[in-house]
């Protein structure tokens, strides 16, 4: 797998964005946690 990083955009409520960054919570880590999750990835897969 190419794992050259991408850019994307996307958009959340202002109250969770300002929880999030208020916590410091690295928000490109958390995505690709997720989508890995979401599609059953495991971190040795890739």
């Amino acid at each position: 797998m190419d794992n050259k990083a991408v850019k994307k955009t996307l958009t959340i409520p202002k109250w969770l964005n300002d929880l999030a960054e208020k916590k410091k919570i690295n928000f490109s880590r958390v995505l690709q946690q997720a989508l890995k999750e979401q599609l059953g990835i495991k971190e040795r897969e890739i």
